[in-house]
């Protein structure tokens, strides 16, 4: 598995070698100061938005258009009896297999610790398409070129950590990486292209382990997986761990759609614990089963 995205990087920085010149910083674009409608021309590709009167409930409309695509219109709520927050839209390159640039759209949807609502638009087979980018904690995601290849990828801490074994403040999470292929965000986090970023980011996870953060210890103990250290690790968060906390003991096997458990699962440990959360991250990643 990590053959096979070793082999995808080197290709994608193939493809970016020939990106132009001014798709190689990401630009912050301005929102219109009134109601009413703006282009921007960038090249071939340009972004209309259209601001609708404050006290209307008409969207907030985005459509990217370029020559010899079919253009796309991503439409934006607007209450205005709601505390809302604008959209933050960028010019950025992301996807070196088309030659236009991406427009990325993210926007606060409020509420503690989330969220940060992520659209793309990219132009796939000829067509501009939006992609869906998620949600992620914190009020903005900003993309940023984690490999020197010309282009942005998100990068963010793996949500999946929060208040799993300690308080949200308490220990960071390990970093996750996705790169746009053809309208698809790729999960490329196990990439040789960012263990440096992981080995800047294991001395802070460990001294945390130090203190008997159990939140630190996951983190600690799932980056230096990733690093080929996973026994050294173990032995590690074995020493150190908080062994009064139950935090993160239970867990739930299965949910109905309202989010309702239906089969708790107790773990005698926190090792157990952990052992059972790093396989369900790991099963989840590219090219498991």
């Amino acid at each position: 598995m990590r053959v096979r995205i070793l082999v995808i990087g080197l290709l994608l920085l193939g493809l970016s070698a020939s990106l132009p010149a001014w798709a190689q910083v990401p630009q912050k674009l301005p929102l219109p100061h009134a109601p009413g409608q703006q282009t921007l021309q960038f090249g071939a590709a340009s972004l209309t938005i259209t601001m609708p009167v404050p006290e209307s409930t008409s969207p907030i409309v985005l459509t990217a258009a370029a020559p010899g695509t079919k253009p796309v219109t991503l439409t934006l709520d607007h209450q205005p009896d709601a505390r809302e927050f604008p959209p933050s839209i960028s010019l950025m390159e992301m996807d070196a297999s088309n030659t236009t640039p991406e427009f990325f759209v993210s926007r606060f949807t409020s509420g503690a610790h989330c969220c940060a609502e992520v659209k793309i638009l990219d132009v796939v087979a000829g067509q501009w398409r939006i992609v869906e980018g998620g949600l992620w904690d914190g009020e903005e995601i900003i993309p940023e070129d984690a490999d020197g290849d010309g282009e942005q990828e998100i990068l963010h801490g793996d949500d999946r950590f929060l208040y799993r074994y300690s308080c949200y403040a308490c220990a960071g999470s390990p970093t996750r990486v996705f790169k746009l292929v053809q309208g698809t965000l790729a999960d490329v986090t196990l990439s040789p292209l960012y263990r440096p970023r992981d080995e800047k980011d294991l001395p802070g996870f460990q001294q945390g382990c130090v203190n008997h953060d159990n939140g630190a210890c996951a983190a600690y103990v799932a980056v230096a997986s990733r690093l080929g250290r996973h026994d050294e690790a173990w032995k590690f968060m074995l020493d150190h761990y908080d062994r009064k906390s139950d935090w993160g003991l239970k867990d739930c096997a299965l949910s109905d759609d309202k989010g309702n458990c239906l089969a708790d699962i107790q773990y005698k440990s926190y090792p157990d614990a952990l052992t059972a959360f790093l396989q369900q991250i790991a099963a989840a990643q590219p090219g498991n089963p």
